[in-house]
């Protein structure tokens, strides 16, 4: 099967749209309901692009920058589970034919657990405690966590949690001088 360059070059035009999108309700609050619209638009388009297709849009069918397009945005379709527990069927299959990146599908498998109340495996997802701090999601035993990331090519989870860490700090600072006016 040839690249579908069409369906690639909308699944990046999805993206475009949905980061700035994104950026746009992330400095000015007011836009959020703005930014759902255009989440919603997007995971209508992808359910019909996953009935048509009756498959992951993997790098066979689009490229690898198209099947990443269409992760980044069923990953972050956090207000339709469905999309991403169908998603996240269809990527394994597609890892297993090779035609998706399994760290993909790992950290959609953390984003569905978590939305399902259940312990991640893989580390990938963190919240917001009560305290107001950064801090993982549940997951299961640390060894195993750790292994599972090695054999994907992730760092330790240590590494992670102290990335996702500086991340938080850098994001709130620079959201406060925003808040503040400050430069």
């Amino acid at each position: 099967m040839a690249v579908d360059e069409a369906l690639r070059e909308e699944l990046l035009a999805m993206l475009v749209e949905h980061r700035e999108a994104a950026a746009l309700a992330r400095d000015d609050p007011s836009l959020v309901d703005a930014r759902r619209a255009v989440d919603r638009r997007h995971g209508e388009r992808i359910w019909e692009i996953l009935d048509d297709y009756e498959t992951w849009p993997g790098r066979r069918l689009v490229g690898d920058d198209g099947a990443e397009a269409a992760w980044i945005i069923v990953q972050e379709a956090i207000e339709d589970p469905g999309l991403q527990h169908r998603s996240v069927e269809l990527l394994e299959i597609a890892v297993a034919y090779g035609d998706a990146d399994p760290v993909h599908h790992a950290l959609l498998v953390d984003r569905v657990r978590m939305a399902d109340g259940r312990t991640q495996l893989y580390g990938s997802q963190f919240v917001i405690g009560r305290d107001g701090r950064l801090e993982p999601w549940p997951y299961d035993d640390a060894a195993a966590v750790d292994r599972r990331r090695r054999r994907l090519g992730l760092p330790p989870f240590a590494e992670h949690a102290a990335a996702m860490q500086l991340a938080w700090r850098e994001r709130s600072a620079g959201a406060s001088t925003r808040a503040t006016g400050a430069r």
